[in-house]
């Protein structure tokens, strides 16, 4: 009996210590809640970024979303839009010169054909001719969102060509992040923004391809430090809401601690954390709330 009593407590310790040694190891509700509330706010501030370049890329794109020209910029644009109509676009200028201010309303609300919704305005001020190396625009924000995520604060797009002929902007600013409940995250934001493809058919955004490279700094209103660092180069679509591809390293307080992948490159929202070796699927755009273990 004595036998059997020692047999069962050592293999009950062994069972609580390989369970603790596997929660040790698993992604916890707080990892999980810190990677998908900033999976979401990279899904909303590359949606905004998609907005700017898409009408402030070029003189043409400037031109021709002009108010005035209001038939053609619904030509050019309104494929991106799920009923054919852009936003308003006002363009303020001295002399017809640079800088010009270029405002983007969306109102209360524009469905995209992806099926996010733009509203409220975005300004823009462009130093220079678009395409100039060193142009400047520099984006911010009146009430608005992402379907229903607030974006505020303050965003740079410099210009410049890599050494393969490619679009690359350098992306730096402060942002605030608002979620549906009132919880924020504040993020400072370095990346190199790159157009890899789609330049050459404008109007077809389902062949727009971006390469998105950096790092993001962040607090959140819950009283959490945490940072992403991309490894492989997030891959952006035109044509659908999330980022399809590329793999970011999570830390928290200095320390890595998760790798967040977005996928293969098919347009999905489904993206996969790892942890130790533990896998666990994450929805994109999702926001979570902290939770304790």
């Amino acid at each position: 009996m004595k036998n059997l009593f020692l047999s069962l407590v050592v293999l009950a310790t062994i069972f609580l210590f390989s369970c603790n040694k596997e929660q040790a190891g698993m992604v916890s509700n707080e990892d999980e809640a810190i990677i998908s509330n900033d999976a979401a706010a990279e899904v909303a501030t590359e949606s905004t970024d998609y907005e700017v370049e898409l009408f402030t890329g070029s003189n043409e794109s400037i031109n021709l979303a002009s108010s005035v020209q209001k038939s053609s910029s619904e030509v050019l644009f309104g494929g991106r839009y799920r009923f054919g109509i852009p936003p308003e676009v006002i363009i303020t200028t001295t002399d017809g010169g640079f800088p010009k201010t270029i405002t983007l309303n969306y109102g209360k609300g524009i469905e995209l054909s992806n099926g996010t919704t733009i509203s409220g305005s975005i300004f823009i001020t462009v130093s220079a001719q678009p395409r100039t190396d060193g142009a400047v625009r520099t984006v911010t924000f009146n009430d608005f969102y992402i379907d229903s995520v607030n974006i505020a604060g303050t965003r740079t797009m410099t210009f410049s060509l890599n050494e393969v002929g490619n679009i690359v902007n350098k992306v730096v600013g402060s942002i605030v992040i608002t979620f549906p409940d009132g919880t924020y995250i504040t993020r400072e934001t370095e990346k190199i923004r790159e157009i890899v493809a789609g330049l050459d058919t404008p109007g077809d955004y389902s062949d727009d391809i971006f390469s998105i490279t950096g790092f993001t700094n962040s607090v959140s209103s819950e009283g959490y430090t945490f940072s992403n660092l991309i490894q492989e180069p997030l891959i952006r679509k035109g044509d659908c809401r999330f980022i399809v591809q590329g793999i970011v390293t999570m830390s928290k307080n200095g320390a890595d601690f998760a790798e967040l992948n977005y996928g293969d490159g098919t347009c999905d929202d489904i993206a996969t954390i790892t942890k130790n070796g533990i896998e666990r699927q994450i929805t994109l755009g999702r926001r979570h709330r902290i939770l304790n273990n």
